[in-house]
């Protein structure tokens, strides 16, 4: 299985970075996801609506950091899908060499373009794959259709399947509508991280609690929810999110294991 990871998607520069990494807890065994977004018209310099969000294409090099705890993933969409392998290999490039890969922001993205990518870049590059609000809506809403397409489409393709309807608009994930879904993947046992998102910050992290207690090792990513007024990171409440996970995920898995007699 692939590493737990408590996500922070929206980083603009390397000071950010440093501040949540630095706040990360050395005993913690998740690992800490430093997510930068890029689009098709972003990397090749075109403003983004969300401009304290996407940074510049020649900023993204600099923006990661080679520390132990760190999993840097370029969080990719794209409205020219002809054209994935291309950008996804230019923005690769322009990611630098702490770049571990990528979140696909694409529903359904063709699986010979992954064969592609992957046969490109290094074997441990790592592939998380979002399912949002258009990818389920093309399953329809069927939690047994989308483990069957994971697992006959995408195995042995993607590293992680991120089930995400609020795409970065801080909507609250819903635990009961999302746990069919974790549910029918897990009972595939494929060798995939299973990850949600949706509305969490510090102050929000009570919505997982019935997820985590089910799958202890659930990923967490967060984006629209740790933002300010002016919509740049609130490092302060990236922060305080990740020192929060850390202790509830510490301590439902004591809980647990107390349960269990262990």
């Amino acid at each position: 299985m692939m590493l737990p990871y408590t996500g922070i998607t929206g980083f603009m520069n390397q000071a950010e970075v440093s501040a949540v990494l630095k706040a990360m807890p050395q005993d913690s065994y998740r690992m800490v996801m430093i997510g930068v977004l890029a689009s098709s018209e972003t990397i090749e310099g075109i403003s983004n609506s969300r401009d304290h969000r996407y940074p510049k294409p020649h900023h993204f090099g600099s923006i990661f950091q080679s520390h132990p705890h760190a999993i840097n993933l370029i969080h990719f969409n794209t409205k020219k899908r002809e054209f994935l392998f291309d950008q996804m290999m230019r923005t690769r490039e322009l990611g630098g060499e702490y770049c571990h890969g990528f979140q696909l922001n694409v529903p359904w993205p063709g699986t010979n373009v992954l064969m592609q990518v992957l046969g490109e870049m290094p074997k441990s590059t790592i592939i998380v794959l979002q399912v949002g609000a258009r990818a389920f809506e093309l399953i329809g809403h069927s939690p047994q259709k989308l483990a069957d397409k994971i697992e006959s489409e995408y195995g042995g393709l993607i590293h992680y399947v991120l089930l995400d309807a609020s795409g970065g608009l801080g909507k609250p994930l819903d635990a009961r509508m999302l746990t069919p879904y974790l549910r029918a993947l897990a009972a595939k046992r494929l060798p995939i991280g299973l990850c949600v998102a949706g509305g969490l910050s510090a102050d929000t992290l009570h919505l997982v609690v019935s997820l985590i207690d089910e799958f202890p090792n659930l990923c967490l990513d967060a984006e629209g929810k740790l933002r300010n007024k002016k919509d740049n990171l609130n490092v302060r409440a990236a922060i305080a999110y990740i020192a929060r996970a850390h202790v509830l995920f510490h301590n439902r898995s004591q809980e647990n294991k107390n349960a269990r007699g262990v």
